[in-house]
């Protein structure tokens, strides 16, 4: 992977989520823009580039939002290794690829902050779950589009295609 095009990636995932999901906030609650960067570099880098690209987006929106350092690194973490394991399974490619990783990579960033909420914040500042599981459907929904824009820019990073072995 390309360093220099995974920065230019993190800086217009990170601004389009800072600047724009005050607009495109949808009852209340913003997709994640953030959460499919990382998705795509966890579908198509090599394990520890992935890795180590996913806790990163996730450590650089931890420093631009209010919440607890590294509870977006570790949320990315844990889905660049959900995706690492499941990536010999997926095409890639596919529209249906992208809706069904990213939901379930949502479920995973949503479960991580509802147990952080429930042991380490005081009630009246807890999450609220309907708006953890609208920001997760909106982000599905728009899983397709971006993804599959991002796809089409793969070689620009430097991923190689893999080859199916028979």
């Amino acid at each position: 992977m390309r360093t220099f095009a995974y920065l230019i990636l993190a800086y217009i995932a990170l601004g389009v989520q800072v600047g724009l999901t005050p607009f495109l906030r949808l009852g209340g609650a913003p997709p994640n823009f953030v959460l499919l960067a990382a998705l795509f570099i966890a579908l198509n880098a090599p394990r520890e580039s992935a890795l180590l690209g996913c806790f990163g987006l996730g450590l650089m929106q931890d420093l631009l939002t209010q919440q607890t350092l590294g509870l977006y690194a570790l949320s990315y973490g844990l889905v660049g290794m959900f995706v690492m394991g499941t990536q010999t399974l997926l095409y890639r490619d596919h529209p249906l690829t992208h809706v069904l990783v990213t939901f379930a990579a949502g479920i995973l960033v949503m479960v991580v902050f509802l147990v952080y909420s429930i042991f380490r914040l005081p009630p009246e500042q807890r999450f609220e779950v309907g708006k953890l599981i609208v920001s997760v459907l909106y982000t599905t929904v728009l899983a397709p589009f971006v993804l599959g824009l991002l796809q089409r820019l793969r070689k620009m990073f430097g991923f190689q295609s893999r080859r199916v072995r028979v």
